[in-house]
């Protein structure tokens, strides 16, 4: 298949989703760091302090595994399809540890629609010949 040059759209998404999971990256620092939990509220200083490594490691391969596979599918990375792909596995076991705790969160169920989003766009992106 031969390259073709991709539309603003797919700028405009990539964009977002770096965005997107560069404040999920912040977010995971900051549960990393002791007296930004202790300000939390305390249903969620209870669910950092004593959620399991598996999803402390979920969590960081969702934000992590988003961020640098958008910055791929910036630089056209056919590659960036499949750290997408990693990252919505960490956002689906996330979401899976999350609702067992607090039920449906907004913030997880955003952030698997989002991972799913950018999967799905970037099928397309591979699809029309954007990702080489």
């Amino acid at each position: 298949m031969s390259e073709t040059r991709p539309p603003f759209m797919f700028w405009a998404i990539a964009v977002v989703g770096v965005l997107w999971n560069f404040i999920g990256c912040w977010n995971y620092i900051l549960q990393t760091n002791p007296e930004a939990v202790a300000q939390m509220p305390e249903v969620y200083r209870f669910v950092v302090e004593n959620r399991p490594s598996w999803a402390t490691a979920a969590f960081a391969i969702s934000v992590y595994g988003g961020a640098v596979g958008c910055i791929l599918m910036l630089l056209r990375r056919r590659v960036a399809l499949a750290l997408l792909i990693i990252s919505l596995l960490g956002s689906i076991m996330i979401f899976y540890f999350s609702f067992r705790v607090l039920g449906i969160e907004p913030a997880t169920a955003s952030a698997l629609l989002m991972s799913i989003g950018l999967v799905w766009f970037a099928q397309l992106a591979m699809r029309k010949g954007w990702l080489a």
